[in-house]
C-alpha cells in the first residue's frame, strides 16, 4: 500500500459533494478493469457493500484530510494511481455539467469478461495470473522444507507471498527463488519467531503495510526432537510445545483478528504430518503436536466460519527434500529405530507407501494451494493427507 497527496487530490477531498461523486460506479474501462471502481470513502462497513455492487473489493482509498491510499503490487500501484486521478478529476468536472454518467452493470459485465481488457493486462505487466492472484498470504518457516515448498507453490498460484522465517538468510534465499520463478508476485522475508508475541504482531504489522490486508495464512514451522520417551530432556518437549502449537496458535489469532475485520473471509491452514494421525515411535513432542494442531484446526473452524474464514490442515508424509528436520541426526535416529543403515531410511520409507512413491514439496504445497482456493470454497475443518497412500484414515 501507498499513500499519494497532491493539489488535485485534496481539491477533491475538500469538495462538500466529494462522497457523493465517488458514490457512482466506474466511469471508463480503465478505471474498471486496473482501479477496481472509483477510490473507497473510508468509513465502517463500505468494503462490503463495493464488493456486493461490484464483485471485488477497492484497490484505493480517500481519506479525508489524509489523502489518497492504493493497494497492490509494485507494478499495479503507479497505474492505478494515474486512472484513479484522472477519475477524480472527470467527476469533479462532470459535477458542473449536469453529473457523472457511470458505466451500467451491463457494460461492467463486458468488460469483465473482454478478452482484449485481459490482453491490455497482460502486456502491463499486472495480469493477475493463477487461481489465487491478488490474494496475500503469509507462511511460516518459509525458509526451508516445506515451508519454502509452500511459499513457492503459492506465489506460483498468483499469491503475494510474505516469508516468516526466524533465520532471515534462509528466507530471503527463498523470495529469490520465487522472485526468478515467480516475477509477476510480490514477496517480503520477515524475520519472526512464531513463539514471540510481539514479533508475531510486528510481523503482521509489516504484511498490512506493504500490502493493506491478508487473505491467506499458513502454519508450517515446526521442529520434531528425536527422542525415545526415557529420554526426551524437559527442555525439548517443552520447545516442541512452543514452536509447534503455541506458534501456531498466535499466528492464527493474529490472522484470524485482521480476517475478521476485514470481513472478507480468509483461509488458514496448518501444516501437521501423518505423525498425527498415526503416531510414530520415539516421537513424542512431534506425535503430540501435529495431533494437537488438526484439533486447534477444527475448533478454529467452527468457529471462524461465520466470518467466511476456512480452516483447514494438511498432513503430509515423510518430506526429505530439503527438510531441517530430515537433518543427519534425525535419519540416523530413524536409522536406530528401525534397525537399518542410515542410507536406507529414505527409500525404507517410501516402500512403505501404497503409491511407492516419495512425497515431494511440491506435492504438498499443490493440496494447500488447492485448499486456499476457491475449488475448496466449502471445505473447512478437514484434513487433506498427502502421504502416498502411508496412512490410511479410518
Amino acid at each position: 500500500m501507498k499513500h499519494f497527496s497532491s493539489g488535485e487530490i485534496a481539491g477533491f477531498l475538500a469538495r462538500p459533494d466529494a462522497k457523493k461523486l465517488l458514490a457512482a460506479a466506474a466511469l471508463t474501462p480503465d478505471e474498471f478493469a486496473y482501479a477496481n471502481g472509483p477510490p473507497l470513502w473510508l468509513e465502517g462497513g463500505r468494503l462490503k457493500r463495493r464488493i456486493v455492487r461490484d464483485g471485488r473489493p477497492a484497490s484505493s482509498f480517500l481519506a479525508p484530510g489524509i489523502g489518497l491510499f492504493v493497494v497492490g503490487t509494485e507494478k499495479i500501484i503507479g497505474l492505478v494511481r494515474d486512472v484513479v486521478v484522472a477519475s477524480l478529476s472527470v467527476r469533479a468536472g462532470a459535477a458542473e455539467f449536469g453529473g457523472v454518467n457511470p458505466l451500467t452493470r451491463r457494460q461492467r459485465e463486458f468488460i469483465a469478461n473482454w478478452e482484449m481488457e485481459g490482453y491490455r493486462k497482460h502486456v502491463a505487466g499486472i495480469t493477475e495470473g493463477g487461481e489465487l492472484g491478488g490474494r496475500i498470504a503469509v507462511v511460516t518457516g518459509a525458509g526451508s522444507g516445506l515451508g519454502r515448498s509452500i511459499a513457492v507453490g503459492l506465489a506460483r498460484a498468483g499469491a503475494d507471498v510474505a516469508l516468516a522465517d526466524l533465520d532471515l538468510a534462509s528466507a530471503e534465499k527463498t523470495g529469490a527463488l520465487i522472485g526468478k520463478e515467480s516475477p509477476n508476485t510480490s514477496c517480503a522475508a520477515v524475520r519472526c519467531d512464531v513463539t514471540s508475541e510481539k514479533q508475531v504482531e510486528q510481523a503482521f504489522a509489516r504484511v498490512l503495510d506493504r500490502w493493506g490486508g491478508l487473505d491467506i495464512l499458513v502454519n508450517a514451522a515446526g521442529i520434531a526432537p528425536p527422542y525415545p520417551l526415557v529420554d526426551l530432556p524437559l527442555d525439548q518437549w517443552r520447545r516442541a510445545l512452543a514452536v509447534n502449537l503455541t506458534g501456531y496458535f498466535l499466528m492464527a489469532r493474529a490472522a484470524a483478528r485482521i480476517m475478521v475485520q476485514q470481513g472478507m473471509g480468509g483461509s488458514i491452514i496448518n501444516v501437521s504430518s501423518k505423525s498425527g494421525l498415526e503416531a510414530s515411535k520415539s516421537n513424542t513432542p512431534y506425535n503430540a503436536t501435529k495431533a494437537g494442531e488438526m484439533h486447534m484446526a477444527r475448533g478454529w473452524a467452527l468457529e471462524l466460519g461465520e466470518h467466511g474464514i476456512r480452516v483447514n490442515s494438511v498432513a503430509p508424509g515423510n518430506v526429505f527434500e530439503g527438510s531441517k528436520i530430515w537433518n543427519r541426526e534425525y535419519i540416523e535416529a530413524c536409522a536406530k529405530k528401525h534397525g537399518i543403515e542410515p542410507e536406507e531410511v529414505i527409500p525404507h520409507y517410501v516402500k512403505m507407501t501404497a503409491l511407492k512413491r516419495e512425497v515431494k514439496g511440491r506435492d504438498v504445497a499443490d493440496a494447500v494451494v488447492f485448499l486456499c482456493s476457491d475449488r475448496a470454497r466449502t471445505i473447512t475443518g478437514q484434513t487433506l493427507v498427502p502421504d502416498s497412500g502411508q496412512v490410511m484414515v479410518r
